[in-house]
């Protein structure tokens, strides 16, 4: 491809959105990693294999005109020398199937190493060089806007709103690292930015924004206090070894119903790799979520911003129910949760049986905490749960669901428990409304249903 590339496309035409891929390989990370990460770097060498690989297949058979990376394209190396080394093996990786690429910087992008590394090659697909982290482009009358979110400031947000102000393109398409709102990782988003955003997009009508940053799957038909956005939230890394997981089934949504005009919970982050297809034909629009390897499995079109002609989504599997007569079949089981700041040293009771300590977990990333045998003799349809964090602790706790296994690997999960708790005076500022805040060292206690 020339540089004068994008010049020369033309409606219909269609690209690719792919978000926080993570690429390292084994020769960046040495033999040494950490275990105990949902998904640790080690994964993210798997994560080559297993998804980016056969993304790249899919990619080559698409055939999209070009690609926009959503931040977060390599994962830093143990060595901070090597960023440049791993960030180009990643591009080049990318590369292989000879599609021009864009890329948004994610919070892991540093910027000395994005500009030495990715500016030449956006450079080469644009013609010119941005002059920064945040540009735009056109493409046969449609624009682009690729925003730098984990450093938004002011001067980008004015410069955001002048070039929507005079914007005489459509469709119009925003991208960008972080979500305007997160669908299920409370607190994990740049507040100042989604505010900033909110705000703009109150006033200005776009066709989608596009982001990454959570590792979920999602859609939503967002509502501001004038205008819709579509938020498509996507990200290619997941080792799995169970079936794609419905967010909805294992965490609260964070958006109320009357937020929404119409959502796709998606998957939970790691369960399902996906990425973001874009079509843009003569007076219409639509964007696929591509699922690694079922293809599309949501899809949504429109002739005007925020006016939605389809929102089809593909119909999971209804959950495995559990019935009293199974409560002496479980054969493995456990606590999810969600949580900030814990440093695994909160003790957790179940019907009255010490079960363990909360493991150390930050981020609101999801993890779990396994029931030992006399946990799963005490199971019952309704469960007593209490935590009992440290003194001076000020850890903050959602999303809490029992998972238990019987027997022939089905798995069946008690109802998703909305209230977030938080001993910390950290998130007094955010406004959500499930949000409990506890006296200090006072234990939760809640109880957990399987029906």
């Amino acid at each position: 491809m020339t540089p004068e590339s994008i010049k020369h496309i033309k409606r219909p035409f269609s690209f690719a959105v792919v978000s926080d891929t993570h690429f390292v390989t084994r020769d960046f990370i040495g033999q040494a990693f950490d275990a105990t990460r949902p998904l640790s770097t080690e994964g993210y060498v798997e994560n080559v294999t297993y998804s980016l690989a056969p993304m790249m297949d899919a990619l080559r058979h698409l055939k999209p005109d070009f690609i926009v990376l959503t931040g977060d394209v390599a994962e830093p190396p143990l060595d901070p020398e090597r960023h440049c080394e791993n960030l180009k093996a990643a591009l080049d990786f990318f590369g292989t199937c000879d599609i021009p690429i864009v890329v948004a910087r994610g919070n892991h992008d540093g910027t000395s190493t994005f500009d030495e590394v990715v500016g030449p090659r956006i450079a080469q697909f644009l013609g010119e060089a941005p002059k920064a982290h945040y540009f735009s482009f056109e493409v046969d009358v449609c624009q682009f806007i690729v925003l730098d979110t984990p450093y938004w400031n002011t001067e980008q947000c004015q410069w955001l709103d002048a070039v929507l102000k005079k914007n005489a393109y459509t469709p119009l398409f925003l991208l960008g690292h972080h979500p305007i709102w997160p669908v299920a990782r409370a607190f994990f988003y740049n507040r100042d930015f989604q505010t900033d955003m909110v705000n703009l997009l109150s006033r200005h009508a776009i066709d989608a924004y596009f982001c990454g940053h959570s590792h979920n799957q999602s859609i939503v038909l967002h509502r501001t206090p004038h205008l819709p956005v579509l938020q498509c939230m996507g990200a290619l890394v997941g080792l799995s070894d169970a079936p794609p997981l419905p967010l909805n089934r294992v965490q609260a949504l964070l958006p109320t119903s009357d937020d929404l005009m119409a959502v796709w919970p998606g998957y939970i982050e790691n369960t399902a790799p996906g990425w973001f297809m874009g079509y843009v034909a003569q007076g219409q629009a639509r964007v696929e979520w591509h699922h690694i390897n079922r293809g599309a499995e949501a899809l949504v079109r429109w002739f005007r911003p925020g006016d939605i002609q389809t929102f089809w989504t593909m119909d999971p599997a209804p959950p495995a129910q559990l019935i009293e007569a199974n409560l002496g079949r479980i054969r493995q089981g456990m606590l999810r949760f969600c949580a900030w700041d814990s440093m695994g040293d909160a003790r957790v009771f179940l019907n009255g049986n010490e079960i363990g300590l909360l493991p150390r977990a930050d981020n609101f990333t999801p993890s779990r905490l396994s029931l030992p045998p006399n946990a799963l003799a005490c199971l019952q349809m309704e469960n007593k749960v209490r935590i009992e964090p440290a003194e001076d602790s000020e850890i903050t706790l959602g999303n809490l669901v029992l998972e238990v296994v019987l027997p022939g690997g089905r798995y069946v999960r008690s109802l998703v428990f909305e209230d977030i708790y938080t001993w910390s005076n950290r998130w007094d500022e955010y406004e959500y409304e499930t949000l409990q805040k506890m006296q200090p060292g006072r234990p939760l206690r809640t109880v957990l249903a399987f029906r």
